[in-house]
This record gives structure tokens, sequence and C-alpha cells, in this order.
């Protein structure tokens, strides 16, 4: 490298310390949180995203820590470690079990996703006008952000926050200053690990790190990345210990394979290329909501596909010109984490999802690239053009919240449908003595959670058009045999007519009288003649 180069890297880095010191700014950092705060109260209180069985594992497994349990994965897989769980627990311990101390979790997690974005982008970036964009369009994100950071389904929030301080605290050990600094080795390490128990997504942010880590090997450094390992090691340590006792499940099914006999199903390489570019990346700019293949309105839509053409022309352009001034380290790290996600869903199994949501650490990128084009542009052009994306991601949030659908975490129709009816069908339950029964999985733990357990039903049946069943949908083994031994049971189905006229006859054949209830999209079978089990009705084998 020539002195030149240097003296220009040195001149660069000097400027970045000073404007990350430069205290001016903060208010906008406190202003964006409290929209965030503000936005995502709003949502809860006009009801805009549905509470569901997903989410309702993670508050039932939350409310079995606090009266002693200890699981250390979502319950009935091998894969998303519990630490959702855990800080919903103490949320409940603070606030009481509700919906809302759980919505209260991923509002704080992503509270602490802008403030490090904020961290980020006043370490990386000269111009403070990076920072200030970077977490307004955080604070008023895409629909699929907002729907995936205030409804838990277990680790994104958490993903997202750890994956901003990977990255952070990798860059502050690689090229920031402190390679010297056992204490942010150790924490790298730390925070790596716990991602990684997590949810494997980490690896999209872990391995940009130690690629940059690996390119800067020093052999003085050993102690440091000793420690560094030693600690992702102390982070990851549920994971490693649940798999070491389970014939390395946890592995297995990160990489697709059957496990328990239980297979995941795996679209083809090119199926991924495709769900990538048609389905996934327009999610997370906010050009399609998670749940539907339809995009936003077209004159949104153009609005949207100019804007990012303008941010990508805007940032060549400053690239070229120098502008704003980047850390060292930093661009390969804003290239290298889109090329791991995209080797990451392209090359396994995290590729068959549909709703974009294994897109999330892509947004940190966008959002760095949107507000570094946006600050390279003339003041007022920069600040028209957050208003617009702004505008937009507001627009998107709100027809989605006014939808039928709301903000949900379904893609198939069959399983989405609000909490309207709730209350209702568990008060027809208790009141008749039906606690116990047969049910899908997007029943039986919503019910059991909001009736606080009084309602528990064995997740039996399928929900599936085709009628296909998995039975790791059963993810809590005691409510099935809670119904195994009840002398008493109703059948539950939820936007069926298939398989409500498949019970029927079933029940006809086997001579079993009964009586039905619709409540909404719950339709009840009670009153049977006599307890009847799903395999009486269709043998061992019927739903598979």
């Amino acid at each position: 490298m020539s002195a030149t180069t240097n003296g220009q890297t040195r001149r660069d880095m000097a400027a970045i310390i000073a404007a990350s010191r430069n205290g001016q700014a903060w208010p906008w950092l406190a202003l964006a949180l409290a929209t965030h705060v503000a936005f995502r109260l709003a949502l809860l209180w006009a009801q805009a995203v549905p509470f569901n069985s997903d989410e309702a594992v993670v508050a039932l497994m939350a409310r079995h820590i606090l009266q002693g349990e200890r699981p250390i994965f979502f319950y009935g897989q091998a894969y998303m470690g519990s630490l959702d769980a855990w800080l919903v627990a103490g949320a409940f311990r603070l606030l009481g079990e509700s919906v809302f101390a759980v919505r209260a979790v991923q509002i704080a997690l992503y509270g602490g996703f802008i403030a490090s974005a904020w961290i980020m982008a006043r370490r990386w970036f000269t111009d403070t006008r990076v920072a200030v964009c970077a977490v307004w369009l955080a604070a008023l994100p895409p629909v699929l952000v907002t729907t995936y950071t205030t409804a838990s389904l277990g680790g994104y929030g958490e993903s997202l926050l750890f994956g901003n301080l990977i990255l952070w605290l990798g860059w502050e050990v690689t090229h920031g200053g402190r390679a010297r600094s056992l204490g942010h080795w150790l924490a790298v390490g730390l925070i790596g690990g716990l991602a990684f128990w997590t949810l494997g997504l980490a690896g999209v942010f872990l391995l940009p790190v130690g690629l940059i880590g690996l390119a800067r090997f020093q052999w003085k450094r050993w102690p440091h990345y000793l420690g560094a390992a030693l600690a992702f090691g102390v982070g990851s340590a549920p994971w490693w210990w649940h798999n070491l006792n389970h014939d390395w499940s946890g592995l297995l099914t990160l990489l697709g394979v059957e496990v328990g006999g239980i297979a995941t199903r795996v679209l083809s390489p090119v199926d991924r290329v495709f769900g990538f570019a048609l389905l996934g990346v327009p999610a997370v700019l906010g050009l399609r909501p998670p749940w539907s293949v339809e995009y936003l309105p077209w004159p949104m839509l153009l609005v949207m596909v100019m804007g990012y053409t303008l941010v990508a022309a805007c940032h060549l352009w400053g690239v070229r010109r120098g502008q704003p001034a980047m850390a060292p380290g930093v661009r390969w790290l804003l290239w290298l984490l889109p090329l791991a996600l995209t080797a990451l869903l392209i090359g396994t199994r995290f590729g068959t999802d549909s709703t974009g949501r294994y897109f999330l650490p892509l947004f940190i990128i966008v959002l760095l690239a949107a507000a570094s084009a946006l600050a390279t542009a003339r003041p007022a052009l920069g600040a028209l053009g957050l208003l617009v994306f702004l505008s937009v991601n507001v627009f998107g949030n709100v027809r989605a919240a006014q939808s039928p659908d709301r903000l949900t975490t379904q893609f198939d129709p069959i399983t989405r449908w609000d909490n309207e009816h709730d209350a209702e069908v568990m008060d027809f339950l208790v009141a008749n003595q039906l606690t116990r029964g047969y049910s899908n999985y997007w029943v039986s733990f919503r019910l059991a959670f909001l009736s606080r357990e009084a309602i528990q039903y064995s997740a039996a049946l399928p929900y599936k058009l085709d009628l296909s069943y998995n039975p790791a949908d059963n993810r809590y083994l005691p409510y099935a045999r809670a119904t195994e031994t009840a002398g008493r049971v109703a059948y539950i189905t939820t936007l069926h007519p298939a398989l409500n006229e498949r019970l029927r006859a079933a029940f006809a054949a086997q001579g079993v009288t009964f009586r039905e209830k619709l409540i909404g999209p719950y339709t009840v079978f009670y009153d049977l003649s006599r307890v009847v089990r799903p395999e009486e009705l269709f043998g061992d084998s019927a739903f598979r």
C-alpha cells in the first residue's frame, strides 16, 4: 500500500472517529426510536398483527420456563434456540402473561437493532446524514420487517440485533483499532455463539466477519482468536449440548436431512433462484407483503423501483467519487453479507420459505446502501428521497393493517384468520366442558396460551388443503397425553370444508353421533356419543 493511500486511510479514520463522537446528531436517534415505539404501539392498538400458534408456542415456552422447564429449542424441533422464550419469560415476570408482553420484547429488540445500526453508521461513515437516514428507514420499515419484528416467531428480532453487533464488533477487531482488545474479541465470540444457537441464519453474519478476520490473520493475535472461539462455544453451548445428546439432530436439521422420520420439503436450486429474485428480494425491499405474491399497486411499485434504481446509481456514483467517505474494510463487509445470504438461501433448506423472512439480514444492507446514497445526493434531493421511501413504507404497512389478513406471518390462506372469535370459542369450550380434544397446530397452541392452558388440544389433525399432516405439529406432547386420557373430547377444524366432510363421514361409519357449532373460522364437533380417537376414525397413517 502506498504512502498516499495510507495517509488517506488515516484521514478517513480520523474523520469517522470525530464524527462518531459528535453528539449533535443524537436527538435524531432518540426521535427515530420514539417513532418506532409509537408506530408499533399503534399497530398493536389497532390489532393489526394477529396472534397465532407460532407466537403462542414461544409464549407457552416462556410460561413453562417460569414453572421450571428448561427448553433448549423451539418446541418440537431441533433448531431455533429458546432465547426468545427466555426473554419473554422475563417480560412475563415484569408485565404479567399476555400477548402484549410478548410483543414488548420484540419492540425492545428492534429498538436495539435501530440503535446498533446508528452506531455502525456513525463508526463507518464520516457523514452523519448516513446514520440519520438509516435509523429513519429502520423506524418505519417495509411490511416484511414490521411483521417479523412485531410478532414473535422465536428469534428473528434477536438475529437482526445480533447480526448488527457481529458486523460492528467484527469490524472493530479487524479494522477499527480494537485488535488488541480481548474484551472485544470475547464479545464477538459470545454474541456470535448466542446468534448461532438462536437461529442458524446467523451464519450470514459470521461468515463475512470470519473471512475478513482470516484475511488479516496474525499469529501474535492467537490468544485473542482462542478467546473468541471459547466465547463462541459458551454462547452456543445449548446447541452443542443438545446435539451431543440427540445424535446431532440440530445439525442434520440445518442441513435438511430427515430427522425422526420427518422430512423437510426442499425446493430445487432453480426454484430457489426464482424465489430469491421474485419473492425474497422484493419482500425485503417493500415491494410485496410476505404473505402474498401480489406486489404493491403499480404507481407505488413504480415509485419504489425508480427509487431503488436511483439509490443504486447514486451509490455507484458516490463510490467513484469517494463519497460518502467509508471506513476501511466496511465495503468488504457490505458485499460479503449479501453474497453469503445468497449462497445460504440457494444452497440450503432456508431457501424453501416463501415469506421472505430469511431475507431479513439483507435489510441492514438495504438500510446502509439507501442511507449512504441519500446522504451523497444534494440535501434537498436526499430529504425528498427519504420522504418518498418512508411514505411508501407507511402506505404499505397501513394498507396491510387494513386488509382482511392484517400483518400476518401466514403464507397459506387456509391458516389466516384474526383473533376476533378466539374468546367466543374458548367460552363455548369451557362452558360445555370441552377442554380436551383434537385440532390442528394453528388452533391448539393459540387456545392453550390464551386460556392459560385450561384448554389443551392435541394437534393431531391436518390443516392443509391436501390433508397432509406432519407429526411434528404435535409439538408439546403433554397436551396429547392429556387428550388421550380425557373422558370427553371434541374435534375443532378451521376453514376446511373437505376435512369437515371427512369427519362427518368417519363419525357416521363408526356409529358416533355428534353436534356441530360454527364460531367464526372454527367448526367444533362435540357431544360425541362416545370418545373416539383420530386413529379409530382414519387409521394410523390417514394424514401423512
